[in-house]
């Protein structure tokens, strides 16, 4: 299967982060954006970034599934996923 293309705007990523800011408390956001920033400077993979969203919003099912926009595709959200169930 190809792998699908995504294309995100600023506004929209921007718009989700202001949202995850009012949803969860300060500490886990503080903990959400380095995650982010760690990626972006790669030194976390996407397994990573995913593994410790997963763990943030866990409370907040709606959050985890508006993150999924964000990942490479949807066949590695699956991967990511099964591989989670696994540990």
């Amino acid at each position: 299967m190809a792998a699908e293309k995504v294309t995100i705007d600023h506004e929209e990523a921007v718009d989700f982060v202001r949202k995850v800011q009012k949803r969860i408390n300060k500490e886990a956001y503080k903990d959400f954006l380095m995650t982010l920033c760690a990626y972006r400077n790669k030194w976390k993979d996407v397994a990573d970034v995913y593994r410790d969203v997963v763990e943030l919003f866990a409370d907040y099912p709606d959050l985890l599934e508006g993150f999924h926009r964000f990942l490479p595709t949807s066949e590695v959200i699956a991967d990511l996923e099964s591989k989670l169930q696994i540990l």
